[in-house]
């Protein structure tokens, strides 16, 4: 069934966003919220094949220009042509997501030292190369909205520590920066907790996915719980607010298991 779209569809009017990760999964279907809602979108990952896929479907289904970019995070010329290659089609983004990152589950004393740069470049240097270059457009321009989607966090993250200790980062740095750079940009972040995406499946067990019931609303998320709480932080609905992080984890935050492998995996606990 088709979810209920939550937005009028005038409400980014003359707004122009870029979403990394924009070419699948969370990213893509918050691109589709903020076309949606009016914006001009640009999706921007690594693979053009899915980039220029995704821009396809997504301007049939909201009628908004989508335009497309490839971008590798982690490398800062890499972000800095992207904003080159933006600024030089006549684009000025006010709101920026950083929907892109990945991680995989391992016990932290497995995590070896490649695979934990790994995580943290892609997961807080990516989402700091991003912030910074188009923050600092931002605030030469006319301000803007940035929201970093990062995890359940304040709690332990058994698992996925790598993971965990980035995605924590992003959000001390999204709150350091919302007093640097206010008022002329507001920066929040989105929490998401268990969601039907291929990403998530695709980093946890399957038995994990079934102990989900634990946890107050006793279900997954969807992309779209997701991208609508994007898109009303980046809109004027939350101009008041700023500096904030809104978990979108059906009440994963406060109750049930928040952990990528099974506590039986932790051969330390009661040895």
């Amino acid at each position: 069934m088709t979810e209920r779209f939550a937005f009028a569809h005038d409400l980014l009017a003359g707004k122009v966003a870029l979403v990394t990760g924009g070419g699948t999964g969370l990213g893509k279907e918050i691109a589709r919220v903020l076309a949606g809602a009016g914006a001009d979108v640009w999706i921007a990952a690594r693979r053009r094949d899915v980039l220029d896929d995704a821009a396809a479907e997504l301007r049939a289904a909201t009628g908004r220009r989508i335009e497309a970019a490839t971008v590798d995070i982690r490398d800062r010329a890499s972000v800095e042509a992207l904003a080159a290659e933006v600024a030089e089609r006549g684009d000025a983004v006010e709101i920026l997501v950083n929907n892109a990152g990945g991680q995989f589950a391992a016990r932290a004393r497995d995590i070896r030292p490649k695979g934990w740069n790994a995580v943290i470049d892609t997961n807080l240097s990516g989402s700091w190369h991003m912030t910074q270059v188009f923050g600092d457009r931002m605030l030469a321009a006319r301000g803007g909205s940035i929201v970093q989607v990062i995890a359940v966090v304040g709690r332990g993250f058994p698992g996925i520590a790598h993971s965990a200790a980035a995605r924590a980062g992003v959000l001390e740095l999204t709150r350091t920066l919302a007093y640097e750079w206010g008022p002329r940009v507001r920066l929040n972040c989105v929490a998401p907790g268990p969601v039907a995406t291929a990403g998530f499946e695709g980093t946890y067990h399957p038995e994990i996915l079934k102990i989900v019931r634990e946890i107050p609303l006793a279900r997954p998320g969807t992309p779209r719980d997701v991208a609508n709480a994007v898109c009303f932080l980046a809109s004027p609905a939350a101009a008041y607010v700023t500096g904030e992080v809104l978990y979108v984890a059906g009440g994963q935050q406060l109750y049930g298991p928040n952990q990528a492998l099974f506590s039986s995996s932790f051969t330390e606990r009661g040895s």
